[in-house]
Formats: structure tokens, sequence, C-alpha cells
């Protein structure tokens, strides 16, 4: 129960050699009973020495002078055997405390079961034969006592929760899960300590830690009682509550049932081309086995957010717990705080206001534990950095992210990126005739043409022309063109006399 440890008649015996501590411990470890030689000689050597049972007997010799005490280990026909009355070997006493904590639950009396538990941890002083070099003792008999002693601390922590305790295990639970991370209950343990001291968000990271984890070690979902108390507390359920009068502070909070939105803005009439983009997209962010993060980059006006929306729309099938659309105006004069981005997120999906997390991580933490297992598209549009998309990722990849930048955002972890140029002179003709009519662009073939050159391709510049042309029918195409032809010709000697001076 940690370092071996002998006192004989209250005083200490010291046992320097690893290999007499492992006859020692074999023998406490079966106290009571005969060891057979044969056994120890497997617990000391992992391959024997041909002398080993003289080399045993010799060390058994010198262990009964170390411990001062040539009687304290007896031989037997078969082996050697150490007697233990009640009360001299910490193992039976914690055993003892074991069956006392048993009893005290059986007559309904918790305080006593916290008490005999209590007594039960103290005795031990760190893992099991932490100081014995014995691969065959670890293997066979250290996991059964490492299982009675978690099994102990489960219970006690169960029990300090019930008392109030919450506060005051939360430091050992966050111990007991990174050493024991797939024992799920600490981990349920854990955010039932968090969420009774008002730290909902910090319990739903929690079950975000866990799900991930189990995912990447074993493949598998947390399991039904972690599920449900996840969604206990996303519902803020009054039986989470501790036992008598509530605690103060804690607001009264109702999360509503999930709302299956669609924020998307309409798909442009005059979108055009871009197939092998869109079905490119489409088919990424509908597969599932690989990264659920697109960037779709390119230059101003070149139409990201009109493919990205389009997509998104396609994909309504594949994620239908929600689309939802966020602008975040990267280069703008003020883009959106992430905080209040995520505040909006929460609110549209059923967090109250006044439950909301102070902290962008702590809301940033609430959205990928509401999303963990939602089949959510979310659009971000117009990102300007990475810092300003890594808040608003989902933890698991049931969710997918669809993002449109000026930028690559190189710097973003696990993401797959899309480029969009600019259109094509006949994909640029095929626009113009989505929006003023193929009568009006077939009248004027060659106009309709340079006019798609003088607007390179940029949708948004043929969206600013169609727009005069629509505002004043009389004036034609070629009528526009002629007046562009000027600017353009400014702009190209503006463009010539830069590349002379190297600018």
């Amino acid at each position: 129960m940690g370092s071996l440890q002998l006192n004989i008649g209250g005083s200490p015996r010291m046992v320097t050699a690893g290999k007499e501590r492992t006859i020692a411990a074999a023998l406490l470890l079966h106290a009571n009973e005969t060891v057979p030689v044969d056994k120890l000689i497997e617990y000391v050597w992992e391959v024997p020495p041909r002398a080993a049972r003289a080399s045993l007997y010799a060390m058994v010799k010198r262990l009964r002078i170390s411990l001062g005490d040539s009687d304290v280990i007896r031989t037997t026909s078969s082996g050697y055997m150490i007697e233990a009355a009640p009360g001299e070997l910490d193992l039976h006493d914690f055993h003892a405390l074991r069956k006392e904590a048993r009893q005290a639950r059986e007559r309904g009396e918790p305080s006593a079961e916290r008490t005999r538990l209590g007594k039960a941890l103290a005795l031990w002083r760190g893992p099991a034969l932490a100081d014995v070099p014995s691969p065959a003792l670890h293997h066979s008999l250290v996991p059964r006592l490492e299982e009675l002693r978690l099994e102990t601390i489960r219970r006690k922590i169960d029990l300090d929760l019930d008392s109030g305790g919450h506060a005051q295990v939360v430091a050992q639970l966050r111990d007991l899960t990174r050493n024991h991370p797939l024992q799920e209950g600490f981990w349920s343990g854990l955010m039932l300590a968090l969420y009774r001291g008002n730290r909902q968000a910090e319990a739903l990271a929690a079950f975000a830690d866990v799900r991930r984890l189990l995912d990447e070690e074993l493949g598998i979902e947390p399991g039904a009682e972690l599920r449900e108390l996840h969604t206990k507390i996303l519902q803020a359920d009054p039986a989470l509550d501790p036992p008598g009068a509530p605690e103060p502070g804690r607001p009264a909070v109702t999360v509503r049932a999930w709302d299956r939105m669609c924020q998307l803005p309409p798909a442009a009439a005059d979108f055009v081309a871009r197939d092998l983009d869109r079905k490119l997209l489409v088919d990424d962010l509908a597969d599932a086995r690989g990264p659920r993060v697109m960037v779709v980059w390119g230059p101003e006006g070149v139409g990201k957010t009109e493919l990205a929306v389009r997509v998104a729309h396609e994909l309504r099938p594949s994620f239908p717990d929600g689309q939802w659309y966020v602008a975040l105006t990267g280069d703008g004069a003020s883009p959106k705080p992430v905080a209040d981005v995520l505040a909006d997120l929460l609110i549209g999906i059923g967090v109250p206001t006044d439950a909301l997390p102070r902290s962008t991580e702590a809301r940033a933490a609430v959205l990928r534990a509401r999303i963990s297992d939602r089949r959510v598209l979310l659009v971000l549009d117009d990102a300007r950095d990475v810092p300003q998309v890594r808040a608003l990722l989902p933890g698991t990849s049931s969710a997918a992210v669809l993002v449109t930048s000026r930028s690559a955002l190189g710097e973003l972890p696990g993401a797959r990126r899309h480029s969009v140029t600019a259109l094509t002179s006949d994909e640029s003709l095929a626009m113009l005739c989505a929006v003023l009519g193929e009568d009006r662009v077939c009248t004027e073939v060659a106009a309709a043409r340079e006019l798609a050159d003088a607007c390179a391709g940029v949708p948004q510049a043929l969206r600013s022309a169609s727009a005069r042309l629509l505002a004043d029918p009389v004036l034609s195409l070629g009528d526009l063109v002629r007046e562009l032809r000027p600017a353009r010709g400014r702009e190209r000697g503006r463009e010539r006399e830069r590349e002379l001076h190297g600018v």
C-alpha cells in the first residue's frame, strides 16, 4: 500500500535489498498462507538462475536477520509463511474498514460510511508495492489492489458530493482524471462537482475532453451515465443540486430544447458557373471521415460568400441539426468581438442570457459541449485571422465549418483550403445574361464581352455594372463600355507606371 514498511515490536526494520523486499512483500500479501518456494522464485526472478533455490534460502536467512526476529518467517513443508494477527497488517485493516463501511451503508449511515472509507484510504502511502521490484507481483496482485483502492476512492467522492463537499474534491478529481483518464466515474464526479460549484462551462468542457479522449483512444462514445449527466447539466436539471437547501447564488436557468436553426442568407439568383468548385466543397464537407473545416479564400469581390452560401444550402440534408451563418466582417473597421459572436450563437440554441459565461474561453467551451453530438454546419463569413476562427471551431467531427477569408489562414490547424479565382470570360458573360437577360446581352455581344473584360472576372464588379444597366433601361452596354474606357486607360497607365518604378 505504497512503499514497503515493516515494524516489529514498534521498531521500524529496514530491508534494503530489492529481492528480499520482494520476498517480504509476497509473504505479507499472502499472510497466514504458505507461499511455495517455486512461487517465490517466480516472484523474485523473471529468469531464475540455476541455483535459484539455494539463493532463495540464503535470501530468506538474510531477511530474518534484517527483521531481527527469526520467528517472523516460518518454514513449512513446501515453502514459507508470515503469520499476522488482526491489526498487524495495513492491508487487513484496509479490508476491515471497507467491510465496516459497507455495513454502515446497509444501515443507512452515510456519515459513518464516509468516515470508515476515509480511514481506509489514509492507510495508502502511494501506488501498491511502489518500491518492490517484482514484475510478477505487479502483474498478478497489484491490479486487484489498485482496483479496490480506486473503487474506495470513487465511493468516498460520491459521499463527499452528497454531503456538499463539491468544492473540496475538484482538485482531487482533476488529478484522478489525469492519472486514470479512462475511468468514466471520475469524469462524472468532476463534472458534477464543477456544476455544483456554479462552474457549468467547465463541467461541459470536461465532457468534451473525455469524449475526445475516448474517441481518440478507443473509438467509442462516453457511456450512458456520462451522456445523461451531460444532458442534465445543459438543462440545469434540479436533480443535480445537492440534497437539502439549494446553494445560494445559483441562477434559475432553463435551457430550451434544441432549435434546428437555418440562418443562411438566400442563395444569389445570379450565381453562375463554379460547378467544379461547388461540387468539390460539397463532397469534402459531407464526408465525415475527413477534416470538417474548409477555408474558401481569394481576393475581395471574387464571389467567396456567394459560393459558400450556395454550398451550405446544398449541404442542409447532411447537417439537419442546423445551418448557422455568422458575418464576421473581418476586414471592416470594427470586426465583431468573438465573445459577442459566441453569445449570439449560444442564445440562439437555447442558453439564457443570464446563464452565459463571462469569458470567451468559457463560452467557447459551452458551445463545443452543446454541439458535440449535433450535425451542424457553421458558415463563418469574411474571417480576418486564425484566432477569430479558432474559438468558434467545434470539438467533434459531427459538425462542420465553412470559412471565407481573403487569407488562406495557413496557421489554422486541421483545415483544408480552396482557392477561388476570377471568372472566365464565358462565365462572366453567363453572369451578365443571368442578371440582364439573354435578349439584352445577345443584341450587344461584343460590348458584353468588353464589359466582362473590364470587370476582370470579378462578380462584384459585374454585379455593380449590371445594377447600373438595370437602373437605366435606355443605357446600352456599348454606352457603358465607352464610359468605362477612359477609366480603364487611366488605371492601366497607373499600373504601367507602378511597374516601371518597381512598386
